[in-house]
């Protein structure tokens, strides 16, 4: 089939790990030849980050989902670049670009990222508009398929896949661990995230605290930067963890060498996950993983025996497993090849990709037959 030319409209502001995967899905698709344009909001971080990584951004301000200036530009602009395909990723341009499409004739595709339940109620069309949906969980498959928003038949569940170019065993994490002075041989803890209230800093921090009360040298990170970021910041200082037990680096790009660093992936999210990017990119770095019992977190450890599950919400299983794990290096190392080898073999971008450009071409040739 000859190559698609593709729309992805984002209405999120920030820069988490939806963001980023409609980022990933447009740089390789444009390395394979397609044609690829992203619109999001005005000022945007997705905005930003897709100008500097060289994908074509056009913004267009979306307020709510029925801001009929946003519907305006929107139908302009499709008809302008004549997309083959419309994918869609939050509520408001769900709402919005799934309409014009549905009145030019575009054929349209609606990826449900999180795993917070979506309302069933009659008038609740916005997984009627597209005419395939893909969910990164199938947690989340289940969930819309149970509320009756749309047949299960159209769903596709598809996990962020890793680029292991960047996120493998060669990569070092010495710089990191000589960055924040830390000496060989004690052990390190990451958190990496966006750091707002459903990603569980706090609990984390409760059981960093858990951990040192036991007299463990263990060192624990928080990788990331977001709007709770100085709560947290002041939750560590009031847990006496801010005497070089917990650190906050802020936002990093270096997220490869980071968690080339880590002895343990922590994920401590209490609300909604999908299957969780840096679950998988852990796991193709050899990180055994602790995470809660969330979303898609499961769906992505348990079959890879690559780390444990716990209760969302509860610092002392948390503590429980970091302790256990970070004294039992041989189950780490056991749960890292596991994972590395899981990745390899289901979650690689190249995989997601051929599966990307499968559904695009399967729905798009039904629209025109």
């Amino acid at each position: 089939m000859k190559p698609l030319n593709i729309l992805h409209t984002e209405a999120s502001p920030g820069l988490g790990g939806q963001e980023k995967r409609v980022l990933l899905e447009a740089a390789f698709l444009l390395k394979r030849g397609h044609s690829v344009l992203v619109v999001g909001q005005p000022d945007s971080l997705i905005g930003r980050e897709a100008r500097q990584s060289g994908v074509p951004f056009r913004s267009v301000r979306m307020r709510t989902s029925w801001d009929p200036v946003a519907f305006a530009r929107l139908l302009s602009l499709i008809r302008e670049t004549r997309p083959d395909v419309i994918h869609t990723h939050s509520s408001k341009d769900s709402w919005l670009a799934g309409l014009v499409g549905r009145l030019l004739g575009v054929p349209i595709i609606r990826t449900r990222h999180v795993s917070i339940p979506a309302s069933g109620h009659l008038f609740n069309w916005v997984y009627r508009l597209p005419s395939r949906i893909m969910t990164t969980a199938e947690l989340t498959r289940w969930m819309l398929a149970e509320a009756g928003l749309c047949d299960s038949s159209r769903i596709s569940v598809l996990p962020t896949g890793v680029d292991i170019s960047l996120f493998n065993e060669e990569v070092s994490g010495a710089a990191f661990r000589a960055e924040f002075d830390v000496p060989e041989g004690v052990p390190m803890v990451g958190l990496v995230a966006n750091l707002r209230k459903s990603k569980g800093v706090e609990h984390f921090l409760a059981a960093a605290r858990l951990v040192k009360e036991k007299g463990n040298a263990t060192r624990f990170f928080v990788v990331g930067e977001g709007h709770w970021g100085e709560i947290f910041r002041e939750q560590a200082r009031e847990l006496g963890l801010a005497d070089g037990t917990v650190t906050f680096t802020g936002y990093r790009d270096d997220i490869p060498e980071v968690m080339a660093a880590l002895d343990l992936l922590v994920i401590a999210s209490t609300r909604t996950e999908g299957i969780p990017q840096v679950a998988l990119q852990a796991m193709s770095m050899g990180v055994a993983i602790v995470g809660t019992d969330i979303g898609g977190v499961p769906e992505a450890i348990l079959p890879a025996e690559a780390g444990v599950v716990v209760p969302p919400g509860d610092p002392d299983a948390m503590a429980g497993a970091v302790g256990e794990l970070i004294g039992d290096s041989g189950r780490r190392k056991q749960m890292g090849a596991s994972g590395r080898l899981f990745v390899r073999e289901h979650h690689t971008v190249d995989k997601m990709l051929d599966e990307t450009v499968r559904i695009y071409e399967e729905v798009v040739s039904a629209c025109a037959s």
